[in-house]
C-alpha cells in the first residue's frame, strides 16, 4: 500500500467520526429488528422471511502486526432463509491481497532447519491467519489470489415478543488456494477450519444490537516445519506442525436508524488466538468500526472506518530466535549443497524441500555463497497506521 493511500485513509478519520456522531445523536427513532441493517464485519442473526435471499459484495481492509502487514479482502456473501429459523450462508474471499513492507526478519514456515548438533524448537513470529506469508508471493489485486470459503448455517433458537433473538452458527472454512505461492501470498493456512458461534440480536437505545461469540478449531496447516540434526553422516529428522492456534472471536454491533433509509453504526470485533511458546509476538487485535448504512431500493450500502487497537509497540526491539543462523533460501541448489558439504552439514542436502526456507544453524563459516544471508540477532516491531475500512453492498431481490 502506498504512503499516499495510507495518508488518505488517515485524513478521512476526523470527518467520518463527526458524521457518525451527528447521525447517532440526531434522532430518537425506535426500531424493530430490520434485516436491511446487519453488521458489516461479522455474521449475525437476521429477521428475513422464509425463502428470502440476500447477496453482498464486501471489501475489508486492515493492518496487522508485527510486520506492518496490510490485509485487503474482497469477496461475496450469499444468504438464503431456508425456513423461519434457519439460514444457509456462503462467505467467499474471492481476492486476498496481503502486503508486507519488508522481508520478515524471522523466516516463516515452511522451514527446513539444519542443525550442526542437536535440534531445538525454533518459534515463529505471529502472523495470524497467514502463517506462510513472506515477500516471495504476490501482493497485488490483479493477482487474483483467493482466500477461503465459509459454508454454514445459522439457527435461531429463540425469539421473544420483545424482539430479542438468540441462536447458533456453524461453518466449515475451506481454503480456495493451496499452492505454495498462494500461501506465501497470505491466502490462508492451507487447511480446513471449523467454527461454532453463539449469536444474539435485540433492541437497545433505539437501535439494533448484535453479538457474536465464536470458537474456531484450526487445522494443522499444509506445510510443516522440518528439523535436521546432523552429526557427520548421520541425520535425525523431525517434522512438526507449525502451531496454528485455535481462535476465539467476539463481535458487537449497534446500528441505529436515523431516517427510513439511513442508519449509523458502531461495531467491535476482536480475536484471541490460543497459541503457546512456539509463537512470538502473538497479539489479540481489536477493531472498532464507525459507519453509516444507506438503503437504495433493494440495495443497502454500508461504509465504515476501522481503527485497530491493542497493536504492538512500533519500534520495539526483539531477540531473533534464529539470530546468527544462515538463510540459504535464495541460494542455488548447487551452491547451497556445496556450502553445506563444506561446513559438515552435507548429509542433510538430499532431504531438503524445494521452496522451503532453508536455514543452517550453528555454522560459523566466514564466507557465504551468493544469495545467502546471516540472520541478524534482533529485529524491530513494525506497527504503523492501524487504520482501515470496510464496505458492504447488499442486494435483496
Amino acid at each position: 500500500m502506498t504512503p499516499m493511500r495510507k495518508e488518505l485513509r488517515r485524513a478521512a478519520l476526523i470527518p467520518t467520526l463527526a458524521l457518525v456522531t451527528g447521525l447517532a445523536l440526531s434522532s430518537t427513532l425506535a426500531v424493530a429488528q430490520d434485516d436491511r441493517y446487519r453488521p458489516s464485519s461479522f455474521s449475525s442473526l437476521g429477521a428475513a422471511k422464509a425463502r428470502a435471499f440476500g447477496a453482498d459484495f464486501f471489501v475489508d481492509n486492515r493492518d496487522r502486526d508485527p510486520h506492518g502487514t496490510d490485509v485487503f479482502d474482497a469477496g461475496f456473501r450469499f444468504r438464503f432463509q431456508l425456513g423461519e429459523k434457519t439460514e444457509l450462508f456462503a462467505n467467499i474471499i474471492a481476492d486476498r491481497v496481503v502486503a508486507l513492507p519488508e522481508t520478515p526478519a524471522v523466516p516463516p514456515s515452511p522451514r527446513d532447519l539444519i542443525f550442526a548438533g542437536p535440534s531445538r524448537v525454533i518459534p515463529g513470529v505471529y502472523v495470524g491467519e497467514h502463517p506462510y506469508l513472506d515477500k516471495r508471493g504476490d501482493a497485488s489485486f490483479d493477482a487474483f489470489v483467493p482466500g477461503t470459503i465459509a459454508l454454514g448455517a445459522t439457527r435461531t433458537l429463540r425469539r421473544d415478543e420483545y424482539g430479542v433473538s438468540v441462536g447458533l452458527s456453524g461453518a466449515l472454512i475451506i481454503p480456495l488456494a493451496g499452492s505454495l505461492n498462494a500461501l506465501r501470498s497470505g491466502a490462508n493456512s492451507g487447511s480446513v477450519d471449523f467454527t461454532l458461534a453463539g449469536l444474539f440480536a435485540g433492541e437497545i437505545l433505539g437501535g439494533q444490537s448484535h453479538g457474536r461469540l465464536g470458537f474456531t478449531l484450526a487445522g494443522n496447516g499444509s506445510w510443516p516445519d522440518r528439523s535436521f540434526a546432523v552429526n557427520g553422516n548421520t541425520v535425525e529428522t523431525a517434522e512438526t506442525n507449525i502451531g496454528l492456534g485455535n481462535r476465539l472471536d467476539l463481535g458487537l454491533a449497534w446500528i441505529r436508524p436515523v431516517t427510513d433509509s439511513l442508519a449509523a453504526a458502531v461495531e467491535l470485533r476482536a480475536t484471541k488466538e490460543l497459541v503457546g511458546d512456539e509463537r512470538e509476538d502473538a497479539i489479540s487485535p481489536v477493531d472498532v468500526l464507525l459507519g453509516v448504512h444507506k438503503t437504495f431500493g433493494r440495495f443497502t450500502l454500508a461504509a465504515s472506518l476501522l481503527r485497530h487497537f491493542r497493536s504492538l509497540p512500533s519500534g520495539a526491539l526483539r531477540v531473533n530466535p534464529l539470530g546468527g543462523a544462515i538463510d540459504l533460501s535464495n541460494v542455488s541448489a548447487a551452491d547451497r549443497n556445496a556450502f553445506l558439504a563444506q561446513v559438515g552439514l552435507g548429509a542433510a542436502a538430499p532431504n531438503l524441500r524445494e521452496g522451503a526456507h532453508i536455514v543452517a544453524i550453528g555454522v560459523t563459516a566466514a564466507t557465504l555463497p551468493a544469495g545467502a544471508v546471516r540472520i541478524a540477532p534482533t529485529y524491530t516491531i513494525r506497527s504503523e497506521h492501524n487504520i482501515g475500512y470496510v464496505f458492504n453492498l447488499t442486494f435483496r431481490p
